[in-house]
C-alpha cells in the first residue's frame, strides 16, 4: 500500500453535516498492533477512552489501558504482572508539501534518517541520508538575512519554577546569532506558555508547538530531541526534557571541576545564580539536539591545552570548545592564577554550531532539487579542512583520543589531566570545610569524594585512549582519514598512566574523609578503578589496529 500499513478496518457510523465521514476508532487503541505500542494481553472491558482533543493538524486520545506489564524499571526478564495505565496518542497529519530535503555529510554533525532510493543511476540500492531541521523559510527570499515566515518557538512549561524561567529563556536564544549567520533573523525564541486565561485554546499537549517540559522526577538528567516528517526531515515537534535532578548533577560537576577556580562554588548550596546559569547551560545544549543537532565529541581536542588557559583566546572564542554539543563540561584545564572569569568556565555556542547551522539551514535558492545543493553543501563542509575547530568526530572512529567524552584540552590529554588533577587535589582539600555541616548528615560529603574518583577515573580513561590510538579526520574522499598516533605520544601516555593510574593518589586516602564516610571500601573502590584502566588498555580490539 502506497500510504503504509493497514491499521484497521472501521463502519461509517454518520455523516457529518460538511459530508465528511464519522468512524469510531476506539478499539484501535485497545488492540495489540505493535506500533501503537501496547499493553499485552489488553482487557478491553477494563480499558476505555479518557479524553480527545482536536486541533487544526493533529489529535490527541488519553486512554486508560489495562492489561500485562512489567514494573517500571524492571529488567526484561521479570514477570509481567496484572497493571492499569494511561497512555496518550497523538496522530499528526504530515504538511500536503513536504519539505524539500538536505542530504546528510558525514563532515558535518547532524540527526538524519536513511532511506533507499533505487531511481538513482548507481549500480545498487543507494542509501541516502538526509538532516533533521525545522522548515525555515524568508520572508523575504532576495534578502541577505530575513526574518522567517515562521520562526521555531520553543514553550515553556508553567511547572518550571519561576526564578529559573528567564535563564531558560536564554538557553533557547543563545543559539539567535547561529541562525544569523545562515540569513535568518529573529528565528528562535523561548517563551513563557500562556495560562488558560492568557489563552484558552493553548496546549502544551498540541504537537504544533515544540516544549521544553519540567519534569518533577529524580533522574538526574536532560533529554532533547525531535519527531520529524519521515519523507523529508522536517522537524515537526521538538521537545527538551529537563529533570529537576539535573540541578544536583550540575551541582556536583561544577563543584568537582572549577569550584577552585568561582568562589561562588566554594560553599553549599551554590546561589541561584550560579545555578541558574548552569541550567541554561544544560538547555542551550539540549535545545541543540532539538534542532538536528548530535554530539560532536571531536571538539575538545581542537583547541591547544595553553590556549584555553588564556582569557584573551577563550573570549575570541567564545569558550574553551569549540561546541556545546560536546561533553567538555566545565574548563578544568584553567588554573587560579590564570584568572579566567567565571563566566569563560561555561561552555557557550561556540565556532562549530555556528558553522553546523550555516551548514544545514542555511537556503540554497537555486537549487531546486538535493542532490542540486551537494557542490554547495560540499564547498561548505570543506571549510573544516582549514579550520581544525569546525570538525566533528568521525562516526566508527573508536581509537581516536581525541574524540572522548567529558573531555577538557583533549589535544593533550596528558598535559589537560595534569592541570585537572592539580584542581582536582584543591577541591579534595576543600570537602570537609564545604561539606561537614553540625546537625547534617555526611551524605554530601561522601557524594562529592565519589565524585572526585569519578573524575580521576575519567582523567585516566583519557589517557589510556592514547595507546594505540589513531588520529581520524574525515575526507570525504580527499585522503586518509586515520593516522596512528605517534610513538612517543603514546610511550608517554603509558609512563603517566604508571604513577597517576597505578599509585592511587595520597589525597584519595585522607583519614579525615575516610573515617567519615566509611568503615571500609576504599581499597576495593580503587581495586575497581585500576582494573577499569588495565581492561581499557589490554581489551582485544586495540593490539590489533594496525
Amino acid at each position: 500500500f502506497r500510504e503504509g500499513a493497514v491499521l484497521g478496518l472501521f463502519n461509517i457510523r454518520t455523516v457529518g453535516e460538511d459530508g465528511a465521514l464519522v468512524i469510531d476508532v476506539s478499539d484501535l487503541f485497545f488492540t495489540n498492533i505493535p506500533d501503537l505500542n501496547p499493553m499485552d494481553g489488553i482487557n478491553r472491558g477494563r480499558s476505555w477512552v479518557d479524553d480527545v482533543q482536536a486541533f487544526p493538524e493533529n489529535i490527541n486520545i488519553e486512554v486508560t489501558q489495562s492489561g500485562q506489564a512489567r514494573p517500571p524499571g524492571a529488567p526484561p526478564t521479570a514477570p509481567m504482572r496484572f497493571q492499569t495505565q494511561r497512555k496518550h496518542f497523538s496522530l499528526y497529519r504530515l504538511p500536503d508539501d513536504p519539505m524539500m530535503p538536505r542530504w546528510a555529510d558525514t563532515r558535518v554533525g547532524w540527526i538524519s534518517s536513511a532511506t533507499y532510493d533505487m531511481s538513482r543511476p548507481e549500480h545498487r540500492a543507494e542509501q541516502v541520508r538526509f538532516i533533521h531541521r525545522h522548515r525555515l523559510e524568508k520572508q523575504d527570499p532576495t534578502a541577505a538575512v530575513s526574518d522567517p515566515v515562521e520562526p521555531i518557538i520553543y514553550w515553556i512549561d508553567p511547572a518550571t519554577p519561576e526564578w529559573i524561567r528567564p535563564w531558560i529563556i536564554r538557553g533557547v536564544d543563545q543559539w539567535q546569532p547561529a541562525f544569523e549567520e545562515a540569513g535568518f533573523s529573529n528565528a528562535i525564541f523561548g517563551r513563557i506558555a500562556p495560562t488558560k486565561e492568557e489563552d484558552p485554546t493553548f496546549s502544551l499537549q498540541d504537537a504544533r508547538h515544540h516544549v521544553i517540559y519540567w519534569r518533577p522526577s529524580t533522574v538526574a538528567n536532560a533529554t532533547g530531541g525531535q519527531v520529524v516528517d519521515p519523507r523529508s526531515g522536517e522537524i515537526i515537534k521538538g521537545e527538551v526534557n529537563m529533570y529537576h535532578n539535573i540541578m544536583e548533577l550540575q551541582k556536583n560537576w561544577y563543584f568537582i571541576q572549577v569550584s577552585p577556580l568561582d568562589e561562588r562554588a566554594q560553599r553549599l548550596p551554590m546561589p541561584d545564580s550560579l545555578m541558574a546559569r548552569l541550567v541554561e547551560y544544560v538547555v542551550a545544549h539540549e535545545i541543540g539536539h532539538a534542532l538536528g543537532l548530535p554530539h560532536n565529541f571531536k571538539a575538545a581536542a581542537m583547541y591547544p591545552v595553553d590556549s584555553i588557559r588564556s582569557r584573551e583566546f577563550l573570549e575570541r572564542m567564545n569558550g574553551h570548545v569549540a561546541t556545546l554539543m560536546d561533553y567538555s563540561r566545565f574548563n578544568y584545564v584553567a588554573q587560579p592564577e590564570d584568572n579566567i572569569p567565571p563566566e569563560l568556565l561555561v561552555p557557550q555556542i561556540g565556532p562549530y554550531d555556528r558553522f553546523a547551522v550555516r551548514w544545514g539551514y542555511t537556503p540554497i535558492p537555486q537549487a531546486r532539487t538535493p542532490d542540486d545543493e551537494l557542490p554547495t553543501l560540499d564547498e561548505w563542509a570543506r571549510a573544516q579542512e582549514e579550520f581544525p575547530w569546525l570538525r566533528f568526530t568521525v562516526p566508527g572512529a573508536t581509537a581516536d583520543p581525541e574524540a572522548q567524552t567529558e573531555a577538557v584540552g583533549n589535544a593533550d590529554a596528558v598535559r589537560a589531566t595534569e592541570l585537572g588533577m592539580r584542581n582536582l587535589e584543591r577541591v579534595v582539600a576543600s570537602l570537609i570545610p564545604v561539606a561537614e555541616v553540625p546537625g547534617r548528615t555526611y551524605d554530601e560529603l561522601n557524594t562529592l569524594y565519589g565524585q572526585a574518583v569519578g573524575q580521576w577515573g575519567r582523567y585516566m580513561g583519557h589517557v589510556a585512549a592514547i595507546i594505540g590510538g589513531a588520529y581520524s579526520q574525515e575526507t570525504a574522499g580527499r585522503g586518509p582519514r586515520f593516522i596512528p598516533l605517534e610513538r612517543a605520544r603514546q610511550q608517554e601516555a603509558m609512563s603517566y598512566l604508571s604513577e597517576a593510574a597505578f599509585h592511587v593518589p595520597d589525597m584519595f586516602l585522607d583519614a579525615d574523609i575516610l573515617r567519615r564516610i566509611e568503615t571500609q571500601g576504599v581499597v576495593e573502590r580503587f581495586r575497581s578503578a585500576q582494573a577499569s584502566v588495565l581492561n581499557n588498555l589490554f581489551q582485544p580490539a586495540r593490539p590489533d589496529r594496525d
